[in-house]
């Protein structure tokens, strides 16, 4: 759940400062643009990245080379064509059909695919896909923390939960780490996991550092 979602659906209600600092985080939205193409490798990388004022898409995804078994019919590819913005803005409320054509055109503006060999697709849209780190979002942060820190039963983890740009396994393990503080057998702040997915735990008195 998104830390602003999970401060706003607390009965009775947060401190009116704590309402104020949910209130000021902010994300980016996502969409998915998938097309199946009549052709048989668009190119050989998981992903891309694409820096090119002429479009918009600014990754796309071979679903094919993450697993053959994605794609299983071998004549095709699968591409995902990603676009980032913001719900209810102008590429967002597009219709399906309209993200589309807008993708196979810019398949073929980019040199990946000719725009007739798009021969279906679907679109996926993701709200709330990117946490944003405008300026001050850290002390929203520390606000909401120190609230959060007086809830013994609660924690909170992973990218949305705790508004860090967290990878699939950081959030994992700071899941694993939340878990294993409310079983009793760890203490380790999940908010002090990196973005390596890696933590220090606490030493006793006495115990000297193996650096």
């Amino acid at each position: 759940m998104p830390l602003r979602e999970l401060i706003e659906a607390f009965r009775p209600l947060p401190p009116a400062e704590v309402l104020h600092a949910a209130s000021r985080l902010r994300y980016r939205d996502f969409m998915t643009v998938v097309a199946v193409i009549r052709r048989r490798e668009c190119f050989s990388d998981n992903w891309i990245y694409i820096n090119d004022p002429r479009v918009r898409v600014a990754r796309i995804q071979n679903f094919r080379n993450w697993s053959p078994e994605m794609v299983p019919d071998p004549e095709v590819s699968v591409l995902g064509l990603e676009y980032f913005c913001f719900e209810h803005d102008a590429l967002w409320s597009l219709s399906d059909a309209e993200l589309l054509r807008l993708g196979a055109r810019e398949l073929e503006r980019i040199g990946l695919a000719r725009e007739a060999d798009v021969i279906d697709g679907t679109v996926v849209r993701m709200t709330k896909a990117y946490p944003v780190y405008d300026h001050g979002y850290l002390d929203v942060l520390r606000v909401i923390r120190r609230w959060l820190a007086g809830i013994p039963n609660l924690r909170s983890a992973g990218r949305n939960a705790m508004h860090q740009y967290n990878n699939q396994d950081h959030s994992m393990v700071a899941a694993m780490v939340a878990v294993r503080n409310l079983l009793g057998t760890g203490r380790v702040d999940p908010w002090d996991v990196d973005h390596e997915g890696e933590f220090s735990e606490p030493k006793p008195a006495g115990v000297a550092s193996a650096e």
